[in-house]
């Protein structure tokens, strides 16, 4: 199977890419309307972001490598969709017993004769997240 090195790092950039990806800033800050009071009015999506938690957020806390990532993961689908799946379920939360059963019932379902196992859906992690951690 795989070394044990190779699947620490890959949990490694796992752990720092989850909250580049679900952390992220919103695209619109405005809903291009305005307010009663008679300033922009805030999209959904940033107001949902900005009170995180009942909080304001601070603005040190914007996350630096959402593009890059997401660049990397645009990146992946292209080169290997097969990959991009299974990381995009992975950093979902979904484990990796999870993926291979959704792999086999996708590929029953599309009629495809290929079927995966544990091993098979974890070389599919590691081997995406490490072309991932090489583009970011």
């Amino acid at each position: 199977m795989l070394d044990a090195a190779i699947l620490e790092q890959t949990s490694e950039h796992l752990r720092f890419f989850m909250p580049e990806l679900f952390d992220e800033v919103p695209l619109h800050i405005t809903r291009r309307s305005l307010a009663d009071d008679g300033t922009p009015s805030w999209s959904a999506d940033f107001s949902q972001w900005f009170y995180r938690d009942g909080n304001k957020r601070i603005i040190d806390e914007l996350p630096g490598g959402r593009y890059r990532l997401k660049r990397s993961m645009r990146q992946l689908r292209k080169v290997a969709p097969r990959e991009h799946d299974v990381v995009w379920r992975v950093l979902r939360g979904e484990s990796v017993e999870q993926i291979a059963q959704w792999l086999n019932e996708r590929a029953i379902r599309g009629g495809h004769p290929e079927r995966y196992s544990l091993k098979d859906a974890t070389v599919l992690v590691v081997s995406g997240v490490d072309k991932i951690a090489l583009w970011y």
